[in-house]
Parts: C-alpha cells; sequence; structure tokens
C-alpha cells in the first residue's frame, strides 16, 4: 500500500511489505454520507431503547431490544407504534402545537396549550423495568368553561427485523392475543421459537379498540394489528384528567404482558419520578456559571451513552456492550471493545463507578475470548475479523481507570477464575503482538477498522505503552512487585523504541510518524479514531515536546492530506470519512484545545448528540447517527477541558 493511498505523504521508503509481515489489502469498509436528517429525539433504559422518537409530537415509530440467542438488536416498529392524539370539543389538536423539552437530560416532555388546556406528554423508560411508559395528561386552565377533551394513544405493530450491521426481517410464525390475565393486547414475535413480546396495557387495564378481526397467528412479515386506548372527560376550568399506556418487552408474550401489570402496579408518576432521578443522579457536576448550554450537551451525551452503548439482553437478562442499539447507526448491534472500553467508558466511570465495573466484568467475560477483533457479535463471538492493537490495550486502561477509583473493585473481580483467566487471554494478545527485532507492537487494522498501511501505529504503540504501564501497576497493587515492575520496564523499552523507529523529519522539525516498519520506512498520516494527538493525554510525551508539537502542527496543516479545511466546525479527517470527526473535537479538548467549549453548544450534531462526522459549515451530521460510545467520549472530553483551569493551551493546530 503507499504512502498516497494511505493518506499521507512518505518520510522513508515506500513499502509494499514490511518487517517479513504482508502489506494488507486497502480495502475499506465505510459509512454512506448523509444528506438530510430528520432529528430525533431517543430515550431508554437498559432494556428498552426508543431511538427515534419524533421531535415534533412525541410519535414512537419503533424500540429496540437485545437479543442473545439471535445475537443482536431486536427492532419492532409500527405505523407508528404509539401515537398519541387530543381532541378538544371535537377538534384535533396538530402536531406543531407541542413543544419538547428535554428533562433531566434524556427525559423527553412535550407541552402545548390550546384550546384553553395545558397538555402534556411523557414518555419515559423506568430503571430495571422492562417497558416503556407513556402518559398524556390535559388540565382545563381556570377560568375557562367546560369543553369535552378527548385523549387518545394509539399503535400498531407492523414488522419486526434483527439488526447485526444490517437489518434482516423476523419472518415469524408471530401470534398476537388479548390477555384477559394481564388486560394486555400482546404480540410474540417468532422466528421458529419466540424472539420477543411486546404488550400493550392501559393503566385501568380496560382493553383496547383493536382493528384485526380475531387473534391468533400471521403469516409472513406483516403483523398489522392496531390498537387504541382513550379517554374521554368533560372538564371544567381547573379540572384534569391523564391517559396512562404502558408497554412491556419480554422474550415472549407472558413475560411481556407481565412487564405492563408490573409497572402499572407502580404507577405512573412513580415510574417517571424514578426514571428522572436515575438521570440526575448520572448527569455529572454542574460546570457553573454561564456554561448551561455545554453541559446539556455533555449531559445529554453522557446518558446516550449510559442508556445505547449497553444494555440488557431480553432473553438472557446479560448486560451486553454495543456500538449503539439504535439502528440508525449503521454498525449497530454489535460489540467493539475500543469503543466500549476506551470511547464510552470514562463517561460511565465518572458518574457510576459501579457500572463500569460490571462494564469491566462483562469485558473481560463475554469479550475477552478473542481479544483485538475487529469487531465481535453481541455474545463475544467472532463478527468482522482482524486484529486491532488498541482494542487489546482498551482492557488494561479500563481497568487502570477502575484501580484508581475503586481499588477495591477490581480485587472483587481478578478474584473471579472467569474473569482472571479472560485478563490472562488479553495479556496473551498485548504480549504476541510484539516484534522482538524492532521491540514494537504490530497491528493489521487502525483505530478506524481500515488496514494499516505499516504494521507498527505509532498511536497504537503509544496505547500499549500506556497499556504496559497499566499492567504494571495492577500487578504491583496485587502484591506481584516484580511482575509490576518489569511491565513498567517493558512500557520504557517500548517507548525507546518508539523514539528509535517512529520519529521523523517533518516539515516543523522531528515528529511523530503515523506508522513505521521497523527498518527505516514511514508513512506521515493520522485520524481521529485513533490519532497522534492523544500522545501526551496518554503520558506518553510531555505537552510541551517539541516533536508532540511539530506533530499537533502536521496534523492541522496543510501537509496533511486530510488536515482541517475550511468551515468553523473544520477539524481534521481521514479515508474512513472525510468530514469533521466528533471524536477529533473530543481528542482537541483532551488536548487543550478550549475554542471547542464554546463551538461544540453551536452545532446541531445529531439533534444534540454525537454522530461520527458533522458538516464542516453547519455542524449538521454525515455520517455515523445514533453513534453512543463517542457520545461517551465526547462526554468525557468535556469533563477534562472543563475540569482544567481554562487557557487557549497548546494545541490550536499552530506551528510548534
Amino acid at each position: 500500500m503507499s504512502a498516497a493511498e494511505a493518506g499521507g505523504p512518505v518520510a522513508k521508503g515506500d513499502p509494499a511489505a514490511a518487517a517479513g509481515r504482508p502489506a494488507s489489502e486497502p480495502i475499506l469498509t465505510v459509512p454512506d454520507v448523509l444528506d438530510a436528517v430528520v432529528p430525533v429525539q431517543p430515550t431508554g433504559s437498559q432494556w428498552v431503547a426508543l431511538p427515534d422518537i419524533e421531535v415534533a409530537d412525541g410519535t414512537v415509530p419503533s424500540l429496540t431490544v437485545l437479543h442473545d440467542r439471535a445475537g443482536g438488536l431486536v427492532e419492532l416498529r409500527g405505523a407508528p407504534l404509539v401515537g398519541v392524539q387530543v381532541q378538544v370539543d371535537g377538534r384535533e389538536i396538530p402536531a406543531g402545537a407541542w413543544t419538547l423539552e428535554v428533562a433531566s437530560g434524556l427525559l423527553p416532555v412535550w407541552h402545548a396549550e390550546v384550546a384553553g388546556c395545558r397538555l402534556q406528554l411523557t414518555i419515559a423508560c423506568p430503571p430495571e423495568q422492562r417497558g416503556v411508559v407513556v402518559e398524556v395528561a390535559a388540565e382545563r386552565e381556570p377560568g375557562a368553561g367546560e369543553a369535552a377533551v378527548e385523549l387518545v394513544a394509539s399503535g400498531s405493530l407492523t414488522g419486526a427485523a434483527l439488526h447485526v450491521f444490517s437489518s434482516r426481517p423476523l419472518a415469524g410464525p408471530h401470534r398476537w392475543r388479548f390477555d384477559p390475565w394481564s388486560r394486555a393486547l400482546v404480540w410474540e414475535v417468532g422466528a421458529g421459537l419466540p424472539v420477543v413480546g411486546l404488550a400493550v396495557r392501559a393503566a385501568d387495564g380496560r382493553e383496547p379498540q383493536v382493528t384485526s378481526s380475531e387473534a391468533g397467528e400471521v403469516a409472513g412479515t406483516g403483523l398489522g394489528t392496531s390498537w387504541a386506548h382513550r379517554r374521554r372527560a368533560e372538564l371544567g376550568g381547573g379540572d384534569a384528567t391523564s391517559l396512562v399506556v404502558y408497554l412491556g418487552v419480554g422474550r415472549e408474550a407472558d413475560s411481556a404482558s407481565l412487564a405492563t401489570v408490573d409497572l402499572a402496579r407502580r404507577g405512573a408518576a412513580a415510574s417517571i419520578a424514578a426514571t428522572r432521578a436515575w438521570f440526575d443522579a448520572r448527569r455529572g457536576p454542574d460546570l457553573g456559571p454561564g456554561r448551561a448550554p455545554l453541559q446539556a450537551v455533555r449531559d445529554r451525551n453522557r446518558l446516550f451513552c449510559l442508556t445505547f452503548a449497553a444494555g440488557r439482553a431480553v432473553d438472557t437478562d446479560g448486560l451486553v456492550l454495543v456500538t449503539s442499539r439504535s439502528p440508525r447507526y449503521y454498525v449497530s448491534g454489535a460489540h467493539w471493545t475500543r469503543d466500549s472500553l476506551l470511547w464510552a467508558f470514562p463517561a460511565v466511570l465518572a458518574v457510576d463507578p459501579a457500572e463500569a465495573a460490571r462494564w469491566v466484568e462483562v469485558a473481560l467475560t463475554r469479550y475477552a475470548h478473542r481479544p483485538g477483533d475487529h469487531a465481535l457479535s453481541i455474545t463475544g463471538g467472532s463478527l468482522y475479523p482482524g486484529f486491532e492493537l488498541d482494542q487489546v490495550c482498551a482492557f488494561h486502561l479500563a481497568l487502570d481507570a477502575l484501580l484508581s477509583i475503586d481499588p477495591g473493585a477490581v480485587e472483587r473481580l481478578l478474584a473471579d477464575p472467569a474473569v482472571a483467566a479472560g485478563l490472562a487471554r488479553v495479556d496473551a494478545a498485548l504480549d504476541g503482538a510484539h516484534d522482538e527485532a524492532s521491540g514494537l507492537y504490530a497491528t493489521f487494522l487502525l483505530s478506524s477498522d481500515d488496514p494499516a498501511p505499516l504494521p507498527f501505529v505509532t498511536a497504537s504503540n503509544a496505547l500499549a505503552v500506556a497499556a504496559l504501564r497499566a499492567r504494571g501497576r495492577l500487578r504491583a497493587h496485587l502484591g506481584g512487585e516484580g511482575d509490576g515492575h518489569g511491565a513498567r520496564a517493558t512500557a520504557e523499552d517500548l517507548l525507546a523504541a518508539i523514539e528509535r523507529h517512529l520519529i521523523v523529519d517533518g516539515p516543523f522539525g522531528p515528529m511523530f510518524a503515523g506508522a513505521g516498519d521497523g527498518r527505516g520506512r514511514h508513512v506521515l498520516f493520522d485520524e481521529p479514531p485513533g490519532s497522534l494527538e492523544l500522545l501526551a493525554h496518554r503520558g506518553v510525551v510531555a505537552a510541551d515536546d517539541p516533536r508532540f508539537l511539530a506533530t499537533v502542527a502536521w496534523i492541522g496543516s496543510q501537509h496533511n492530506p486530510h488536515g482541517p479545511g475550511s468551515g468553523r466546525f473544520a477539524t481534521p479527517t481521514c479515508p474512513h470519512a472525510e468530514h469533521p470527526w466528533l471524536l477529533a473535537i473530543g481528542n482537541a479538548l483532551l488536548r487543550g484545545e478550549d475554542r471547542w467549549l464554546e463551538l461544540l453548544p453551536e452545532a446541531p450534531m445529531d439533534h444534540g448528540l454525537a454522530c461520527e462526522t458533522i458538516d464542516a459549515d453547519t455542524g449538521a451530521p454525515r455520517t455515523g447517527l445514533g453513534f453512543a460510545t463517542c457520545a461517551g467520549w465526547l462526554a468525557h472530553a468535556i469533563d477534562v477541558a472543563t475540569a482544567r483551569p481554562h487557557t487557549d493551551g497548546p494545541g490550536a493546530h499552530d506551528d510548534p
């Protein structure tokens, strides 16, 4: 692969192969570029994700659940799944009358004041509950005359699909019925055996209006059954009424219907309050005066990460770590260890150390059977082969971060033989990447998941330095001082190898190459998912090291074919996606480029949430909607940037 193909000029040589390792073919699997994107409002819990609620009026087109036996994300869609209509004296309130307020970071509430009525629609996914609460309330304004108010919640289940990167329909058999025991309308989506159940129940248990003529089996991919619940009331001044509908999910129809019974017993008010409290407890510290817009960005993205980058499988209750539970993301329903443990994990650890410990446990038991694989099934099996060094390093960096916060949690985890065995496999994979001749660590794929132009990628080796140091601290903490010292020495040996083999002369002076072959050949390049801009953040170099500053200057200059172009939201890019990256904005914040603290609240992104890339001029999304692990990275970067004294800092991509 030539340097030009890799996206950078040649520093020394132009290799086809290096260090006895065959060059990889430059085959890229890249995202589609988006045109106009309709904004949506997601919300969810560990059990249920609502990825695409309509901003205008709270219509719910779909929900998703994780499913171990199916090995991915199961999506249930309707036309819509749930929608709300309100009539006052026979006149329907238009969709445009509603205004969305996102409370507590990720709890959507719509308000309207029309025809002498105050209306409110709330959609909540209560924590630890397998379901959704939809409440629409109407209050007649004091002094207003009497009016006939009708509240309607209606919907249908028209299709089911399995997402593992791409989508495929679940063809059935599907079944539905009204269950008199739970007082819920239930569907059972099948693919031979039942896959998932969905139930809808009114708070008072009344039977819904149903359009299909007869319960039973539905052939093919169609489901079709429509339902409606209504509340009619004559309201005088100051009077109020409400309609509550519960949706439940389960591994089959009975567990779904009984989830609605549990929700009904708890009541809408308690469930909504529990949802609000859960979100509020995990938003993070107040950022102080004048930073409310930035805090809203951070809080929304952290909570989106918490609810969409992990969840419980509906059929096994097992915790699953994923890129995203939203099918809007082009590789949803799968696991990347880097995404979970490098990008998302710090944002989780900052607000919920107990949950972060569960992430580490799951990573080392479920996802450490093939450490370093490009992408894994949610069950831990290989999905997209190809070794990535950064994914191996991610395990130790997450363990080290947890160790710094809660050493006891790490000790308890490693006392579990299954966790310890997973860590042993990680260590074997890390050690297996070591090249004795050069002292460097090899990778087949970059952090963008694209082929590495040369085997020794500098950013990945910097992560290996940090991982080896972390391994040393862990071993020392656990009482193996010799092992701890040895691992630290190995890290310093690797750092020396980087100095020997991966420093080149650049346009701004000596700088770090993007990659080398350990025999004098190099390629200059950088990419936001695994950037040299993070060398100081990872503790590999000092922030004022002239070679680091020269590297940062090159990344932001015209010498870099993928350097920032024009536009207020421009960032460095890479061949994987040639638009400004949200990961790059996070990298810049971690490096000290504080101007992004002012710019971020002005970027529309994906309705305020991180996507993969945005438009350089407008900040609108261009690739990778619903990117939950990136949302965690952005929240973490804001945490770090706002915790330090506000300075212009090094790193506005100036010349050193």
